[in-house]
């Protein structure tokens, strides 16, 4: 596991309610490796490119991969397919790569042109792959095209960072909705004060905060987007607008209601009485899945899509101006 020490206990107690033997972990600074390895009672990990590539384990967790992965280098991606041709599976809370701006002519653009980097490196936790996601679109079915949706996702920034979230709600939209025209995205730092309005830079890594999107589908329709990693406690709510009436989604489960306001449909999660916080549960149920490779078949993540849209919104929040996934993704695959 690479992990930080703030980060350290959040995982730690994740991995033992998940059953899963920590044999070693480490620290994107070198210098605090043995903290977080005593921290976590197993053994220092100095070298994760060694760990992918010879360490006996099933399950490499990079909770903070610093800049392993964060720009498209051969030598990070090879050491990927050298865990995955040892039958070691690897779980990332942050998007790999991280930066879009130089992975044309590189070994991530095959992999992406090709399906293959979700596999190599599994984006966890993804809110499609909860179990409320999975009713509703099993609800989603009857209900229809979405005309109009907003979507909050907000978490701690213990189980991944602001471009965590991003690449996770922009995986849900896409799923439900599909890639948009227009990205308008605004971004504020915890750090921003009177005078002071840092602006996220070319990748999703290390990217703290809150953003706000609007977005527009050729087709007329459209959605609004909400992201935190600033919040103590987790939390998933959507609204959904469409011909049948609208969805209500929220922690403990949804409702569909016609146009006349009589309730369709409704699904209610069974209750937790242990207090874990909703994305944690999730990250160990998929770690578990990733470990196992038993689960619930789903669709892969499309890394190319939503990385475009990931970074039409950092490109916006840049520019003031709406930006086009399309022609990021046009960059992005160029070979």
């Amino acid at each position: 596991m690479l992990t930080q020490p703030e980060q350290a206990p959040v995982l730690g107690r994740l991995v033992a309610r998940a059953d899963i033997e920590l044999v070693g972990a480490g620290c994107p600074d070198p210098a605090r490796t043995g903290q977080i390895a005593s921290q976590l009672g197993c053994e220092p990990v100095d070298d994760l490119r060694h760990a992918l590539t010879s360490v006996d384990a099933d399950l490499v967790i990079l909770g903070d991969p610093g800049t392993f992965g964060e720009h498209a280098r051969d030598q990070d991606l090879e050491s990927l397919r050298a865990a995955h041709g040892r039958n070691v599976c690897v779980a990332t809370l942050e998007p790999i790569p991280a930066a879009a701006g130089e992975i044309a002519g590189t070994l991530y653009a095959e992999a992406l042109q090709n399906g293959t980097l979700g596999t190599l490196a599994r984006f966890v936790p993804l809110t499609r792959h909860t179990g409320l996601v999975t009713e509703l679109q099993a609800a989603l079915e009857t209900f229809g095209p979405i005309r109009s949706c907003s979507i909050t996702i907000g978490a701690p920034a213990a189980l991944g960072s602001l471009g965590a979230r991003l690449f996770d709600a922009m995986d849900l939209v896409r799923s439900l909705i599909g890639v948009p025209n227009i990205v308008e995205a605004a971004y504020i730092s915890p750090a921003a004060g009177r005078g002071l309005h840092p602006l996220p830079g070319q990748s999703l890594r290390g990217l703290h905060g809150e953003i706000t999107m609007n977005l527009r589908f050729s087709d007329g329709r459209c959605a609004c987007v909400l992201l935190s990693d600033q919040l103590a406690r987790s939390r998933v709510s959507m609204t959904l607008i469409g011909r049948e009436g609208h969805m209500s989604v929220h922690a403990r489960g949804f409702e569909w209601y016609n146009p006349e306001g009589a309730l369709i449909d409704s699904h209610e999660l069974a209750a937790e009485e242990d207090g874990v916080d909703p994305l944690e549960r999730a990250l160990g149920t998929q770690l578990i899945e990733v470990c196992t490779g038993v689960g619930p078949k789903r669709s892969p993540v499309d890394y190319g899509g939503v990385l475009s849209m990931t970074h039409s919104a950092l490109l916006s929040t840049r520019t003031g101006q709406g930006e086009s996934p399309h022609d990021v993704e046009q960059l992005l695959l160029s070979v």
